[in-house]
Parts: C-alpha cells; sequence; structure tokens
C-alpha cells in the first residue's frame, strides 16, 4: 500500500511538474491565438521556409490541447502542441513506392499575465515510407 500512495504522489508530482517546463519559450514576442503563433512565429516560420525550399509540401496540421484538471498557478504554462505533415510530391504517373515525408511540432506556451501565447521548441522529424 506504500508503495502504491508512492507511485501516486510522484506521478502526481510529475504531472504538476510538465506545465513548468517552458524551456525555450519567447516571451519577448507573443501572439493573440495558436493559429497566430504557427503562422507568425519566427522559429517555426524559418523551419517551414527551409522545408518549402527543400521541395516539402504542407498536407496537414493538428493542435492538441493539454487539458489540466486545474489551472497551473506559473505565470506562463504549456498550452498545447502542434504537429504538421510535410511530403515531396512524386511525379511518377501516380505510382511511386516512396515518399519522404516531414513532421513539425511545435510547442505553445500560454501566459496568463499578458493573455498571449508565445512560441516554444519547434522540432522536425523526417522519415521516408517504402
Amino acid at each position: 500500500m506504500k508503495n502504491l500512495v508512492t507511485a501516486a504522489l510522484t506521478s502526481l508530482a510529475c504531472v504538476f511538474s510538465l506545465s513548468s517546463m517552458a524551456t525555450n519559450v519567447d516571451l519577448a514576442s507573443g501572439y493573440y491565438s495558436t493559429s497566430e503563433v504557427l503562422e507568425y512565429g519566427r522559429q517555426v516560420r524559418a523551419v517551414q521556409q527551409q522545408l518549402v525550399n527543400a521541395g516539402y509540401v504542407l498536407q496537414n496540421c493538428s493542435e492538441n490541447q493539454v487539458n489540466y484538471f486545474v489551472q497551473p498557478s506559473e505565470p506562463y504554462y504549456f498550452y498545447s502542441e502542434t504537429h504538421c505533415m510535410y511530403s515531396i510530391p512524386r511525379d511518377t504517373g501516380g505510382m511511386s513506392l516512396q515518399t519522404d515525408y516531414a513532421k513539425l511540432s511545435m510547442k505553445v506556451y500560454y501566459h496568463q499575465g499578458n493573455a498571449l501565447y508565445h512560441e516554444g521548441d519547434v522540432t522536425v522529424g523526417y522519415f521516408t515510407v517504402y
């Protein structure tokens, strides 16, 4: 029973520590919505331009919002993560057996003091499907 309580408290501490893990948040530039962060964020725009220059085309984007049981007490906290899929179109008569993909992930943080959304870490993963 003691191990169960210890495990439960450790899990709860991990959940609360996630809200304060804003590692790379640019508080100098804030946006009114998460879609503005995706459209105008400095890091994400640079990565999107690199993908376009490499021949990738945007397929779709989806946002996964974090639902907290209680609103975090920190001034800014992790709000959502946006994932966008890119692929390189192949012109082989529609019969290509190889496709290159890039998955862009961006973390969005919310600042309670100024009620603005801020760009967090932006990462890109590349993979090929045969």
